[in-house]
């Protein structure tokens, strides 16, 4: 009797935590600037008041970065709390008909949330491959049937309900695919464009539009979010948007928005369609149980048009060198604000945050104790939420977009290759041979990575630490404390520079 007592009062102890637990929404937007956000960049030429206003419930963090400075390998991280580094992934990105990236037994931070009593969904951009249906006399992975249903989708890992698109909007095939079917069978085709109409060309679904992919996320956004009202349970949503990544589709109302053009016209599209949520929220009187997070997957595409939005004044990587791709902090420092309306106060934080972390915040934050492979790189920030401490987190691994390394402190920044990892200069083999094979930054003196002090014999010991950390988080499968864990694939990494020392 004794022991059912006891049972039964910790069944309702974690009931009671469940009860009390905030819904959560995560906006990732895709490809957008440090410095297109004007609460971390003064002098930027794109008002954004409502993403702006989540700050004053919020704590903006100025030194967040995501795990790779391009998209797939970033959510990847987001999702698994896991450097993308691990998997079979090494560089690049994934395509519209790829495989699933997240294997069936790795966990998710959705199956984390459902398990601890949440309704989970995920609503836009997934990017992170499921596996298609294939008639017998398929040649290609481009055959597809898309009559039959997908699998290995959001909703085979840990999410309730998905509506949205495999992958970028400029990536065919351009279909909706609702939780594991498609919406509407393709009819048509989208011919290749250039510009900031960037689209690859592909078969495209009877309902889809380009220009209503972003409005029509989140009509469905705010419909998901006006059906959880009157649910007992808390929900959460990850709302990986489509904008402001190519191809550039504002709105007619928001055109003539911006003095920057286009690109800027859509972020401003992006700050109206925050509103909307925020707005949704306060009208079913959710907004008080709910944290947002609002985001970005990797810096601003320096094909967007940065050289001219750069002479006119607007600066999307704010003062820090290179842009997507990279791994220089215009990479992967990116705009962070976690909200919530009279929990929160208005705040800054420097402290090191990576959105690998968000995994091990809402665990803490719902008691959920984290399996040995589960979440492996990330460290919670739900004290400094709290205001009950700081984060545990003592350096930051990143990646480029051609799969090199790079290990940060809250001071100094190792790079294991001579030159941008990515699109951005240097990266031609005759530039690079005339460079240092590594670099050093100090970030607190040079926040702009202008001087590389790799020779300087002040830092030689800080660089055989860095490299001997780096080293033991590969060899380990882990960055966090526990067990070893393996990586899945044998040890294979572009940076030689790791293990020559």
């Amino acid at each position: 009797m004794h022991k059912l007592i006891t049972l039964s009062s910790a069944l309702l102890a974690t009931a009671a935590v469940r009860a009390q637990s905030p819904n959560v929404i995560f906006i990732l937007a895709d490809d957008l600037g440090y410095g297109d956000i004007s609460a971390f960049n003064p002098e930027s030429k794109i008002p954004t008041p409502n993403i702006d206003n989540l700050t004053q419930d919020g704590i903006t963090f100025t030194d967040a970065h995501s795990s790779s400075a391009l998209s797939t390998p970033s959510r990847y991280s987001i999702l698994t709390g896991r450097y993308p580094w691990r998997t079979k992934l090494k560089e690049g990105v994934l395509d519209g008909y790829s495989p699933a990236m997240i294997t069936p037994d790795r966990r998710t931070i959705a199956q984390m949330f459902s398990e601890n009593g949440y309704n989970t969904a995920c609503i836009g951009k997934w990017h992170l491959g499921w596996d298609w249906g294939y008639p017998q006399n398929a040649k290609n992975k481009k055959d597809v049937d898309f009559s039959l249903p997908i699998k290995n989708g959001p909703t085979d890992r840990g999410f309730d309900y998905f509506y949205g698109i495999p992958s970028s909007l400029d990536i065919a095939p351009y279909v909706y695919v609702e939780n594991n079917k498609v919406t509407a069978l393709p009819d048509h085709i989208i011919e290749p464009q250039k510009g900031l109409g960037l689209m690859h060309g592909g078969v495209a679904g009877a309902d889809f539009d380009p220009q209503d992919c972003l409005p029509n996320i989140i009509r469905h956004s705010i419909d998901y979010i006006d059906k959880q009202r009157n649910s007992k349970k808390p929900f959460f949503l990850y709302l990986p948007i489509t904008a402001p990544h190519t191809p550039v589709l504002p709105s007619d109302k928001y055109k003539g928005k911006t003095t920057i053009g286009a690109y800027g016209n859509f972020v401003v599209m992006i700050d109206d369609m925050v509103q909307q949520i925020v707005e949704t929220l306060k009208k079913n009187n959710q907004l008080d149980n709910t944290i947002i997070i609002f985001t970005s997957d990797n810096g601003c595409a320096p094909y967007i048009g940065v050289t001219e939005m750069e002479k006119q004044g607007h600066f999307p990587s704010y003062i820090y060198r290179g842009y997507k791709t990279d791994i220089y902090e215009g990479g992967h420092r990116i705009p962070l604000i976690v909200s919530w309306k009279g929990k929160f106060s208005n705040k800054i934080s420097n402290s090191l945050v990576s959105l690998t972390d968000f995994y091990a915040t809402f665990a803490q934050m719902v008691n959920h104790k984290l399996k040995t492979e589960e979440a492996v790189d990330s460290y919670s920030i739900w004290p400094i939420l709290s205001k009950e401490g700081t984060s545990t987190r003592k350096d930051l691994v990143y990646e480029s977009g051609k799969g090199y390394l790079s290990l940060r402190t809250p001071r100094l920044k190792l790079v294991f290759n001579g030159g941008s990892g990515g699109w951005g200069y240097p990266n031609k083999p005759t530039d690079l041979a005339q460079l240092p094979s590594m670099q050093l930054f100090d970030l607190e003196k040079d926040p702009s990575e202008k001087e590389n002090i790799i020779h300087d014999k002040r830092y030689e010991q800080e660089i055989k630490e860095m490299t001997r950390l780096i080293r033991k988080y590969v060899k380990e499968g882990r960055s966090t404390p526990g067990a070893e864990v393996a990586n899945d694939t044998e040890d294979k990494w572009k940076q030689v520079n790791i293990f020559m020392q």
